[in-house]
């Protein structure tokens, strides 16, 4: 992998793990990722406007697989406010990053779709496992199951189930456009086509986002919702979650290996522990520690796996 891809890639990791912190210390409701999904249809409109050949290109049934990708990122969004409001940034966010590891192979096997995991992969998917177990304990000296007491689990498995909905249906979809665009004779099957992707998706995710907050909370709850919290922060939030975003992408223009990205991706997770310990004033302790330790490696060994 070439320095370019790596800076990139640390970067990318930096930006990401920094709208999460940003996000946490905002104590986020739904309208914070509300605003931030909006942000980023704002931000990549001018761009698919730029880039209308490749836009004109996107498939009937692609546009179909953004209902279901923008539901699963508002489950995404949903769990991720929910778990920060209850628990902290360093529990959370290895947690939601990591069970789609987890998630992702069950349910494609399940759909038929799924291809038999190496042992190498099997033994990354059990130190993400352990690394789950070990990280909400306050110390080695007092494992139970009561680390797992209170709200923030069940909305990080909430964010979890979200990752992993989208990514399954991402993959679908931006295979279809991708071989669409490259047999229409058209460039940017690589960058073009997941970009303007992701102006869809957002948009999607935004729409999803509106009406889960007017049918459960009512319009004016929404709108003091959104009254309530800094839109200058959601507004940093959503040029970050599209900034890492495309970070990515530009990444993998120069790497051999595409499993490279996926396992160096996983830089977000110990950088979002010192964030969380930094600038947020969470306790730093063994478990969490090694907890992310063995997420990471867990991650990183599924993905050169892959």
């Amino acid at each position: 992998m070439s320095l370019t891809a790596l800076f990139v890639l640390v970067v990318s990791a930096l930006v990401h793990a920094g709208w999460n912190a940003l996000g946490r210390r905002t104590r986020p409701a739904v309208a914070f990722y509300l605003v931030a999904s909006l942000t980023g249809v704002v931000v990549l409109a001018p761009v698919v406007v730029w880039w209308h050949a490749t836009a004109a290109l996107i498939p009937g049934v692609v546009l179909l697989l953004l209902i279901p990708a923008g539901f699963f990122q508002m489950l995404y969004f949903t769990g991720l406010a929910g778990a920060y409001k209850t628990g902290d940034m360093s529990v959370a966010y290895p947690f939601a990053r990591a069970l789609p590891v987890l998630l992702v192979p069950v349910v494609t096997t399940a759909l038929g779709h799924g291809t038999p995991l190496s042992p190498v992969a099997i033994g990354g998917m059990v130190g993400v496992t352990i690394g789950m177990l070990v990280i909400p304990h306050a110390s080695f000296s007092t494992f139970s199951w009561s680390a797992f007491r209170g709200r923030w689990p069940a909305f990080a498995f909430l964010a979890g189930v979200g990752t992993t909905g989208y990514s399954i249906v991402d993959n679908a979809a931006l295979n279809i456009y991708r071989n669409t665009v490259a047999a229409g004779a058209a460039h940017g099957a690589s960058i073009e086509a997941p970009v303007i992707y992701g102006f869809f998706e957002s948009l999607s995710a935004a729409l999803f986002l509106l009406a889960a907050g007017l049918l459960i909370r009512g319009p004016r709850r929404v709108a003091a919702d959104v009254r309530s919290i800094s839109i200058r922060d959601a507004i940093a939030a959503g040029i970050g979650i599209i900034g890492a975003y495309a970070l990515v992408l530009i990444a993998y223009g120069f790497v051999d290996n595409v499993s490279y990205v996926v396992a160096f991706r996983q830089m977000s997770l110990p950088i979002g522990l010192v964030f969380a310990v930094t600038f947020l004033r969470e306790r730093l302790t063994g478990p969490r520690v090694i907890g992310t330790a063995l997420i990471v490696a867990g991650l990183v060994t599924v993905g050169l796996a892959g």
